[in-house]
């Protein structure tokens, strides 16, 4: 009797493809916005926070998905933490690039005054920077040389990120407040959820 072989879906590679096609829509758009002048007045400012926001929310996205997966088993939400925690460092990334670039242009005279006096550029730069050990060790490799607790309490850096994101947001001060608000209740839902979680399954 010849055997059927029967394929799982392919629902880790369906949800890399949405991530990807999720990731480079807004620079897409934000691309066209730029050449064709739909950025309003001051376009460089309407980029860099553009980009600033969707940092802020691929990353708050990439801290929800060990609980959506804790939730439903789903391991498709494990999949690609590593691709929109990469997406969340390139955007971030961008944000900054664009105030170096566009905003100071590469003034650094005038870019370090500015760091030194002004409590959200410093604090936005520190939120990235704890991204970056978080990038480094994202390949299994890393993973592997750190161990697993090791490396799990290093990517707890995430939500001091994350923090240091909503912090800067709001110290900005562009009349998202609700945005902000909204930000900082979901962050302090996923903490919230760790924490019980890691509770449960201690005792």
């Amino acid at each position: 009797m010849q055997q059927q072989r029967t394929r799982s879906f392919p629902w880790h590679t369906l949800a890399r493809l949405a991530v990807l096609a999720t990731a480079l829509t807004p620079l897409f758009w934000m691309a066209w916005a730029w050449h064709t002048d739909h950025l309003g007045v001051f376009p460089e400012e309407t980029l860099l926070h553009h980009l600033g926001r969707w940092g802020l929310y691929w990353l708050l996205a990439t801290l929800a998905l060990g609980p959506a997966f804790r939730l439903t088993g789903w391991t498709a939400f494990m999949a690609v933490r590593r691709q929109m925690g990469l997406w969340a460092f390139t955007y971030l990334s961008l944000h900054l690039l664009v105030w170096l670039g566009l905003e100071q242009a590469w003034f650094w005279d005038f870019i370090v005054e500015e760091m030194a006096r002004m409590l959200h550029l410093q604090v936005g730069l520190i939120s990235l920077l704890l991204l970056v050990p978080l990038v480094l060790t994202s390949v299994r490799r890393a993973q592997a040389l750190l161990g697993p607790r090791r490396w799990q309490w290093l990517h707890r850096l995430g939500y001091l990120s994350a923090a240091g994101g909503i912090w800067h947001f709001a110290l900005v001060d562009r009349g998202d407040r609700p945005e902000v608000l909204v930000s900082a209740i979901v962050l302090m839902g996923l903490i919230g959820f760790r924490l019980g979680d890691g509770l449960l399954s201690r005792s």
